[in-house]
């Protein structure tokens, strides 16, 4: 269970970042960054802990920072560095650096979620699997990332009414293409491996995992798109801004939850069952 949360919590903190990068400059106040940049720094101590938990060590302040279980740790701290000078930085107003290290920070995200997932390759038989499981990770980091921080984003209509709808549009639409990707990529995992025969049967707790990361986790997000897009019509947001996005944060918040009921029963499912993404 610690190893499903330091994928997902790891997955999250990548992808929340990187999208920071479609909110164009100075459209809002160094705040929302701000609070942005603590939000994933805290996911990532999460990730860290648990990370040092997988691999048998106790957790302290020493260990956090110097602590070594191989090659994985070194993007866990790299990216984790260049998280904390990020959050700093913010504090001293410096444009340039502050871009310069979310975009590095970005790459150095991307890079790790890639090499992470040859610690989980499912079938040594199926070589496509090899592209799929990197593909997956990607895909479920922009996932959590495009609720996560959309969500935020969306309370911050609040504090800047003003703020154009269609930033918040565009989240709720990278949200979509995600959840699309990720609902074809596991069609197409499960096809393949049903083709070559590398199908386990599934027990009673596997099989309950399977649906919720169907029904909730797909299905659940598929409709809450649908309601947050309603929300987010122009029909909807020329006869009230303010409402029509509290509405939309509203249905983003539940959008978490069930996003992260799927990718924690996917990852359970990839861990156990060894074939489903």
């Amino acid at each position: 269970m610690v190893l499903i949360f330091y994928i997902v919590f790891s997955q999250l903190a990548v992808g929340g970042l990187a999208l920071l990068l479609i909110i164009p400059k100075d459209l809002v106040g160094r705040g929302f960054y701000r609070l942005m940049a603590l939000i994933y720094l805290l996911v990532m101590i999460f990730a860290r802990c648990a990370h040092l938990a997988i691999n048998g060590t106790s957790v302290s302040v020493t260990n956090f920072f110097l602590a070594w279980q191989g090659q994985d740790s070194v993007f866990v701290l790299v990216f984790s560095a260049l998280l904390l000078l990020y959050t700093i930085s913010l504090w001293l107003k410096q444009s340039l650096i502050n871009r310069l290290l979310l975009i590095g920070g970005t790459i150095c995200g991307v890079v790790w979620v890639v090499y992470s997932a040859q610690s989980y390759e499912t079938s040594t038989d199926l070589p496509a699997s090899r592209l799929l499981l990197p593909a997956q990770f990607l895909i479920s980091a922009v996932l959590l990332g495009s609720v996560n921080s959309g969500m935020w984003f969306g309370h911050w209509y609040l504090v800047t009414p003003n703020l154009p709808v269609i930033h918040l549009k565009r989240f709720n639409q990278i949200f979509l293409v995600s959840l699309l990707l990720s609902i074809s990529l596991f069609v197409l995992n499960v096809f393949l491996r049903w083709q070559a025969a590398d199908v386990s049967p599934l027990n009673f707790f596997h099989q309950m995992a399977f649906w919720l990361r169907l029904l909730i986790g797909f299905g659940g997000s598929a409709l809450l798109y649908v309601i947050i897009w309603d929300c987010l019509r122009e029909k909807s947001t020329q006869r009230d801004v303010v409402g029509a996005t509290r509405a939309a944060t509203g249905f983003l918040y539940i959008a978490m939850l069930t996003v992260f009921i799927g990718e924690f029963c996917g990852r359970l499912l990839l861990l156990e069952v060894r074939f489903i993404l």
